[in-house]
């Protein structure tokens, strides 16, 4: 179980617990529990059943029957509210929320629905599964992704009412783990039975070193901008491989922030193995191909082929636009077979597999909003044209690629001498 305490945020100066974890849902108690249904109303055999034998078989249909006779038409993402605050036997539950076929291009309006309707009925307490995550097929990232940002827009629009209580439970390890990254991408450090501080955010003290006294420097603390050894109550100093210092607490915060990198926001040196927000389902395939010179290169044996492929997919927390819908791309590149091209595709491949190749954004030359797109490490996408067409001869292209690379913390040093493409 992860455990997780929100607020104040935005305009919300309240708080709210939040809780991941495994189990089945009809073991909770709470004032709301939701569950999926189809487009036509129709249970699942197991919930059906569960439902009926908690809320008791005549009480649930009554309640289930009285709920469809008040309600319109429902669409993908819509709710059906089912009162069973007047059932007896073991449901706890006042209300049931029947959530409608919540496919990919409907979760963001099924997690709205969900706080809108519970603060409405001034619930204090809700649980929701991975909507979707079973027969319709939803990818559990993408569910994990939506629910945590939506969370995080209601909360701090001060939309939660009198919600205090938020459980991410399903019956699915996996989810579990999930919904615990996205929340602590974007809430920051749980509390849980099992982790601890520096489970979670891999603990300053693995790269870092504390400063006693008498070597604090006289500089300040670039995050806070103070004095590392201001007078006063004295804090607490670390300092980085590369030498520069910083208030413990004040390079916490900056570490926990999913969009900080990690290296020292002074020199840039990295002290930690870089890890982009490159999306999860991205592929990359390396072919050799020997029947292809590129220009400038013609006496290498081969030119090696890149081939990239990134589905469609939910933005994370770190992107443009949490937890919206991203259009995926294929790529193809080029890289000259010599020693210095290999020495590119080591790089190259380490990068991807840290999750640096691609981003999500804007395209610039296109224009199009939220895409995947490129991240500053320059490819050859063309065999001719030369660098203005992206393509050959570029006499320094292997020396700004790896310039490229470099920049964003990828080294020949940082490669395992093991990898293989």
């Amino acid at each position: 179980m992860h455990e997780f305490t929100i607020g104040p945020l935005g305009e919300w100066n309240g708080t709210a617990k939040v809780i991941a974890k495994t189990g089945s849902i009809f073991g909770e108690s709470a004032d709301v529990i939701c569950l999926t249904v189809s487009s036509t109303l129709e249970h699942s055999p197991s919930i059906w059943k569960s439902l009926t034998t908690q809320a008791g078989p005549r009480e649930y249909k009554k309640a289930f029957k009285t709920a469809k006779e008040g309600s319109q038409y429902l669409g993908h993402g819509d709710i059906l509210v089912v009162d069973t605050s007047k059932t007896k036997f073991q449901l706890s539950a006042k209300f049931v929320f029947l959530v409608v076929y919540p496919d990919i291009h409907h979760l963001d309006k099924a997690y709205r629905a969900i706080f809108r309707e519970a603060a409405a009925r001034r619930c204090t307490s809700v649980v929701i599964p991975g909507l979707g995550c079973g027969r319709i097929g939803n990818s559990v990232h993408g569910t994990c992704v939506l629910a945590c940002t939506v969370l995080q827009e209601i909360a701090a629009s001060n939309a939660l009412g009198s919600l205090k209580e938020v459980r991410f439970v399903d019956v699915k390890e996996s989810i579990e783990r999930e919904f615990a990254v996205q929340l602590q991408a974007i809430f920051g450090t749980p509390k849980t039975e099992n982790a601890t501080t520096a489970d979670v955010n891999g603990g300053i003290w693995s790269y870092a070193k504390r400063v006693d006294e008498e070597a604090i420097q006289k500089d300040d603390c670039v995050v806070c901008l103070s004095s590392l050894d201001e007078d006063g109550e004295p804090k607490e100093v670390c300092e980085l491989p590369c030498g520069h210092q910083y208030h413990v607490q004040c390079f916490e915060v900056f570490i926990r922030n999913p969009n900080s990198k990690k290296c020292c926001p002074l020199c840039c040196k990295y002290f930690e193995i870089p890890l982009g927000d490159q999306p999860r389902e991205a592929q990359m395939f390396i072919n050799k191909n020997y029947h292809l010179k590129l220009p400038g290169h013609e006496d290498s044996e081969f030119t090696y082929e890149i081939f990239y492929t990134v589905p469609h997919g939910v933005q994370e927390a770190s992107h443009i636009r949490p937890g919206k819908l991203f259009t995926g791309t294929q790529r193809r590149a080029f890289v000259p077979g010599t020693s210095e091209g290999t020495q590119v595709m080591r790089l190259l491949k380490f990068a991807f597999d840290r999750r640096l190749v691609f981003t999500v954004g804007d395209s610039i030359t296109t224009g199009q909003k939220n895409v995947v797109v490129w991240n500053n490490i320059h490819h050859k996408t063309n065999i001719t044209g030369g660098p203005q067409k992206y393509g050959y001869p570029d006499p320094d292209y292997l020396m700004r690629v790896k310039e490229d690379l470099a920049a964003m913390g990828i080294t020949e040093d940082m490669v395992p001498p093991d990898i293989t493409f």
